[in-house]
């Protein structure tokens, strides 16, 4: 019979292996999974970890067929137009770093797969496939063959099932250490050999109870620490796990010669302390993750249509049935019924995939598309869901720099470990001249009370306790990782309309040719379909100088940064530069929208606002440098230059390429730029910078490109939410003093004698829900 393992599952190979290319393999699933790998150049899923992979099921060919019934299969689809499908899948499988190689690369495997992005902390996989070639059985098939079966039951029983597992693990632990006490009673008192027999009995009684709590209880802390070793790294796991060890195996020696109980008390309380500190970290964190993605979180609205006009509504006010308008560049934010004739829309926000799919009249529009064109209707089909556009979100992969702050104390973390395993030698190497028996119960109490779960905690939690606190405040953040970027900001980068200029007041007047009433319904229509500020206020002054009615109009386009044109009854209409409408430029220094119509011609001059408070907010920051990059003309150069600090660059007539290399070329020279932009025009730049930060207006335009939103009023207060951003190195500082002190502290009681077992166990989740409460405290106080 072999003893060998399985090469893919690392189960036992029971009787004689399959063999594969001098790999053995405990069947021919595991073989076949290891052959399929192999042939598509993803054998570097063994090279991660071990005997990584997850043993398949032998379903039948027909397991999945209840998914290609229309009705059923619609339940599990999140998006589905053309040639593209969507599906979030729960698996249940995934364990491992090996299995995230496996499932983002599982394209390889079948062409007809997109793209694959998984959230380990959920076990789910956003998959996006063609599914006119792919049928969604044959997806689920296919995860099932290389050992990842979805899970089509509730998702909810599911989570409680996992839920019921870890209170089973907690009442365990918590059962067994209340038992062990009242067995002990007579140690404590110090009459144990009064009772000697019964002393005895008792012992045996702690160790029997002590076996479920070893393999079941603390299974998970074992098996971490075994992979960490295996691949020659550290994790807080390994101080712990080599404590429970020392802790156990003495205990058990104690009791088998006689000598009582040992430390078993300080073993399951160890157990059920870890277990609840756990428990209160997982419960912390979900519900920091709560209020990011419901409460806290960018103010999307939408414009609604009633019988007496137009209205702006947040998207959770939207019900079924409502008629809502959307105008290029906007994002769905709810499933509809198409109600105009046609409507170009760009699902990449959904699935990555940028070519427009042409929706006719009745057709469903899933939420996420964004309308590339002339402004449609449409009629609510379900009540929004931000929270589905919030994942969208933060799905967009990006190519910059991850957090180096969190980096830098995962490593103080490892740094630490290896530290105090040092320390532990030593003690126990001292010990062992001073007093042998007592070098056990030192060095468990110096890994127990030493581990640095709080210092790895602090940054995690002062990061989720500033993003929330930034939201409230209305800079809202699409993850974490932006808080760190943000404090390491060196330039401010402004766009001019829209930005520093109130998109809301702008003073517009017509110049030119006289319009009449056909004519000013289609340049109505043309602006009202765009969301740039000075075609939202184009759109409102020709409705206040008549009565308007919109208009359809044919082969609309809008160039951005350029201008908008549109075709009706067979004659071009064109809105924007002067240069896009083919007509001379009247005044270098006027900020205008040009018409073009046959040979009709004219301008909307624009005399922009500003926003009340930038002219203080701009000197408050004079500690960064500060650049403006327009793209109007530079008529108003002499009242930027009042507004900023003298030492700032102030750029006009900047098309929204020449943006974009201009961001690049100050992080070329070492930079790290914000740049701060309405989101139309400055998309790109946004994207491009360390921080983009788009300004929402009365349209609450949503920027997939962007790091961040801010509510325009809060612009004026952009200084206090750096300087609150920047408070989390304060935060973070205080939390990392507080658990270094506490570990000193520690430390001197344990290797000293001074510190029981018991004691260290309950003070080390204590540590860690303190470094909470602190970041908590913190944020309050800075509130």
């Amino acid at each position: 019979m072999s003893s060998e393992t399985c090469y893919h599952c690392g189960d036992a190979v029971i009787g004689n292996p399959v063999v594969y290319q001098e790999k053995e393999f405990c069947c021919n699933g595991c073989k076949g999974v290891y052959q399929l790998l192999s042939e598509n150049n993803l054998a570097n899923f063994y090279e991660m970890e071990r005997q990584p992979g997850t043993k398949p099921t032998a379903a039948n060919a027909h397991k999945y067929n209840f998914l290609d019934v229309d009705s059923i299969r619609a339940k599990f689809i999140e998006f589905e137009d053309g040639d593209l499908t969507r599906v979030n899948l729960h698996l249940p499988s995934i364990h491992c770093s090996s299995c995230i190689y496996l499932l983002e690369n599982i394209a390889k495997i079948e062409p007809n797969i997109v793209s694959c992005q998984v959230n380990f902390a959920k076990r789910e996989a956003s998959i996006v496939f063609r599914g006119e070639k792919l049928p969604l059985s044959r997806l689920a098939d296919l995860l099932d063959k290389i050992g990842y079966p979805p899970n089509f039951g509730s998702r909810g029983q599911s989570d409680k099932k996992e839920d019921r597992t870890y209170l089973y693990k907690l009442g365990i632990a918590g059962f067994a250490f209340g038992s062990i006490m009242l067995w002990s009673f007579p140690e404590y008192l110090g009459i144990q050999n009064d009772f000697q027999d019964f002393r005895n009995f008792t012992s045996y009684l702690s160790f029997g109870i002590s076996i479920p709590v070893l393999f079941y209880s603390a299974r998970d802390y074992f098996i971490s620490a075994y992979k960490a070793l295996r691949y020659r790294s550290l994790n807080l796991d390994v101080p712990i796990t080599i404590g429970i060890i020392a802790l156990y195996a003495q205990s058990v020696y104690s009791i088998l010669h006689g000598d009582g109980p040992g430390y078993m008390d300080s073993f399951a309380g160890f157990i059920f302390f870890l277990l609840i500190g756990k428990w209160f970290q997982s419960k912390t964190y979900r519900m920091l993750s709560f209020e990011r993605d419901y409460t806290s979180y960018f103010p999307l609205a939408i414009t609604r249509i009633l019988l007496e006009g137009e209205e702006i509504v947040e998207i959770e006010q939207l019900k079924e049935g409502d008629t809502i308008a959307l105008r290029n560049d906007e994002v769905l934010p709810c499933d509809s019924i198409l109600q105009s004739d046609e409507a170009k829309i760009d699902y990449s926000f959904v699935t990555g995939e940028s070519t427009p799919v042409i929706k006719r009249k009745g057709d469903f529009v899933y939420a996420g598309g964004r309308l590339e064109g002339y402004r449609v209707e449409l009629i609510v089909e379900k009540e929004s869901n931000r929270s589905q556009l919030t994942r969208m979100w933060n799905e967009i992969k990006t190519d910059k720099e991850e957090v180096a702050g969190l980096q830098y104390q995962s490593k103080l973390s490892v740094f630490f470990l290896a530290a105090l395993l040092i320390v532990a030698l030593i003690a126990s190497v001292i010990w062992a001249f001073l007093d042998p028996t007592q070098i056990t119960r030192i060095v468990v109490s110096i890994l127990i009370v030493a581990c640095p779960c709080a210092l790895a905690l602090s940054g995690p939690f002062t990061f989720g306790n500033i993003m929330r606190l930034l939201g409230r405040k209305g800079l809202y953040l699409k993850n974490t990782g932006v808080i760190e970027r943000l404090n390491k900001t060196t330039d401010i980068v402004f766009d001019k309309t829209g930005t520093l200029t109130n998109g809301s007041a702008l003073n517009v007047h017509y110049f030119g040719a006289d319009l009449n009433e056909l004519q000013k319904q289609v340049f109505y229509s043309l602006a009202n379909s765009s969301t740039h500020p000075l075609s939202r206020m184009i759109a409102d002054y020709l409705r206040n100088e008549s009565e308007i009615k919109t208009v359809p109009i044919e082969n609309f386009e809008e160039i951005k940064g350029k201008g908008i044109s549109g075709e009706y009854n067979g004659q071009l209409f064109k809105l924007g530069s002067a240069s896009y409408c083919e007509v001379a430029k009247t005044d270098e220094q006027e900020t205008a929208s040009y018409i073009s119509v046959d040979k009709t011609s004219g301008r909307f001059a624009a005399d922009a606002d500003l926003r009340p408070g930038i002219k203080e907010v701009l000197q408050r920051l004079s500690n960064y440098q500060l650049h403006v990059i327009s793209g109007d003309s530079n008529k108003d150069e002499e009242k930027m230059g009042s507004l900023f600090p003298a030492n700032s660059q102030i750029h006009f007539n900047y098309s929204p390429k020449d943006k974009l290399d201009y961001v690049a070329q100050l992080q070329a020279h070492g930079k790290r730029v914000c740049m701060i932009g309405d989101g139309l025009n400055d998309a790109g730049a946004l994207a491009k910078a360390n921080v983009g930060i788009a300004v929402s207006e009365d349209v609450f335009r949503f920027t997939p490109s962007s790091d961040a939103i801010i509510e325009a009023s809060k612009l004026k207060s952009l200084d206090s939410l750096l300087i609150t951003s920047a408070f989390s190195k304060t935060m973070i500082t205080v939390c990392m003093v507080f658990s270094i002190s506490y570990n000193v502290v520690g430390l001197s009681f344990a290797i000293t004698g001074n510190l029981s077992p018991l004691v260290a166990a309950i003070l080390m989740p204590i540590s860690s829900i303190t470094v909470v409460f602190l970041s908590t405290f913190m944020t309050i106080f800075r509130k």
